[in-house]
C-alpha cells in the first residue's frame, strides 16, 4: 500500500470487510450507498484503538472449521428444540439464570464462547465477570443446570480451547461422541 494512504486506510483489510458489509445489509451498489459505506468504513476503523487487536493464532484452523460446523448444526437443532419448548406450556418451562466458569484466556476465543452461546436459541449469554473468570448465561430450560454448564464447558469451550492452543481441563476434555 502507497505510504500516503496509510493515515488514511489505517487497516485496510478491516475498511474492506466493513464495506463489504454495509452493501450486503443494504442489498445496493447505488452510488450513494457505496460513498457512505467508504466513509462509515474509514471512520470506523478510525474509532477502534489500535491497542485492542489483540493477534488472532488459530493454532489449527481445520478444527475451528469443524466448530462452526457443530455450531451451526446446533442452531438448527436449538431452534426446533426452542419451538416445541414456546408452543407447549409455558409452566413447563425452567429458566435459569448460569454461571459458567471460563478456563479461556485468549480475549477472541472468550468472545467466539459466548457468541456461540447467544446465537443458539434458548441460551444468552448476559454479561462477563471484570475478572474474565465468569460468564453469566440465561437458559430458557434446563432440568439440571450443573449438567448445561458441564455441556456448555465440554462441547463449545473445550474445542475452542483446542482451536487456539489453551491447555484444558481434564474434568472439561473434548467429549468422544460427536453428538
Amino acid at each position: 500500500m502507497p505510504t500516503f494512504l496509510k493515515p488514511l486506510l489505517p487497516r485496510p483489510w478491516l475498511s474492506l470487510i466493513l464495506l463489504s458489509l454495509w452493501l450486503l445489509l443494504n442489498n445496493s451498489v447505488a452510488t450513494g450507498q457505496i460513498l457512505l459505506g467508504i466513509l462509515l468504513a474509514i471512520g470506523i476503523t478510525h474509532l477502534v484503538p489500535q491497542s485492542q487487536n489483540t493477534p488472532i493464532t488459530v493454532k489449527h484452523p481445520w478444527r475451528l472449521l469443524a466448530y462452526l460446523g457443530l455450531v451451526l448444526v446446533d442452531i438448527i437443532r436449538a431452534n426446533f428444540t426452542v419451538a416445541r419448548q414456546v408452543l407447549g406450556r409455558n409452566s413447563a418451562l425452567k429458566s435459569h439464570f448460569l454461571e459458567v466458569p471460563i478456563d479461556l484466556t485468549h480475549p477472541v476465543a472468550i468472545s467466539l464462547f459466548a457468541g456461540t452461546i447467544t446465537l443458539t436459541p434458548g441460551t444468552v449469554a448476559c454479561t462477563l465477570s471484570q475478572d474474565k473468570k465468569n460468564l453469566l448465561v440465561h437458559a430458557l430450560h434446563t432440568d439440571n443446570p450443573t449438567d448445561e454448564i458441564n455441556a456448555l464447558k465440554q462441547r463449545y469451550e473445550a474445542r475452542l480451547n483446542l482451536i487456539f492452543n489453551n491447555k484444558t481441563h481434564s474434568k472439561h476434555d473434548l467429549p468422544r461422541d460427536s453428538a
